[in-house]
């Protein structure tokens, strides 16, 4: 028991940045390491999961990235764009305007150390198009002075086929705490998990799925709020397994891999 938390810490020392010394990451950028930051939130995910759920999966598939191609892991952004659940108790929400600047302040931070390729690993759908902006702005100011990468990928994106292929919802039953992310966390943290509180909860299927193949679109609407009986949840988390859940996982991981390892031919011409 006692090797196997010393190995565990071992690994934990070799990824997280919040882990190692500062001599460390300088090695780390040294190696030319990737640097993936995780973005997440802290947002109601219905009566059946934890708000730390985008959070914790964020950085989960960042640290199982990072072993697999040898990356080091910046602390997760805990808050982001949770304004459609604002109305639910526990959810913390930034501004657009203010959650751009902290990931471009971050990454900005992480580029003038020496750091030639940020991935920003996001786990919360809203803070996808913001992610995007906070990645082009870094290149428009910074590629003068610096020469690097900024790569900006929802962890679900490359492996969405894959996880489609899995499913065992409709078509709209992954959106927000449904199959995927209830599985995900069966599968990583069970103890955290009331399935039984989701007794008599109805939650709509949505148009905007994680998984299946849909029409690029974006369309917002009025926000739910409890008083309507909305579960904060979009989506069937009825069909959800720890057993799904560690296949979600693995498909998912296969994808940023196979995204990362078509990234990496075209950064080390430009080495």
């Amino acid at each position: 028991m006692a090797a196997r938390a010393a190995e565990q810490r071992e690994t934990m020392m070799e990824y997280r940045l919040a882990h190692m010394t500062w001599e460390e990451v300088k090695q780390a950028i040294a190696e030319a390491r990737v640097v993936i930051v995780p973005t997440g939130a802290t947002e109601a995910h219905g009566p059946h999961m934890p708000t730390d759920t985008d959070t914790h999966q964020a950085e989960y598939m960042a640290v199982a990235l990072a072993e697999r191609i040898g990356a080091v892991v910046a602390p997760p952004l805990a808050y982001g764009v949770s304004k459609t659940f604002e109305h639910f108790a526990g959810t913390i929400s930034l501004s657009i305007e203010t959650y751009q600047q902290l990931v471009y302040e971050v990454g900005a931070a992480l580029v003038r150390q020496g750091f030639r390729h940020i991935l920003l690993l996001n786990g919360n759908r809203p803070n996808g198009t913001s992610n995007d902006a906070a990645a082009r702005r870094l290149i428009d100011d910074l590629d003068t002075e610096h020469d690097f990468m900024v790569t900006a990928v929802s962890y679900w994106e490359p492996g969405a086929a894959a996880v489609h292929a899995l499913r065992k919802s409709p078509v709209g039953g992954m959106g927000h705490g449904g199959e995927f992310e209830t599985s995900f966390q069966l599968a990583t943290r069970p103890e955290l998990v009331h399935m039984d509180r989701l007794e008599g909860v109805h939650a709509p299927l949505v148009g905007w799925d994680l998984a299946a193949p849909m029409a690029p679109v974006r369309t917002y609407a009025r926000r739910p709020t409890p008083e309507t009986n909305h579960a904060s949840i979009f989506g069937d988390p009825h069909q959800a397994s720890a057993e799904s859940g560690r296949a979600f996982v693995e498909a998912a991981l296969n994808g940023l891999v196979e995204m990362m390892e078509n990234l990496q031919p075209s950064y080390r011409e430009r080495s």
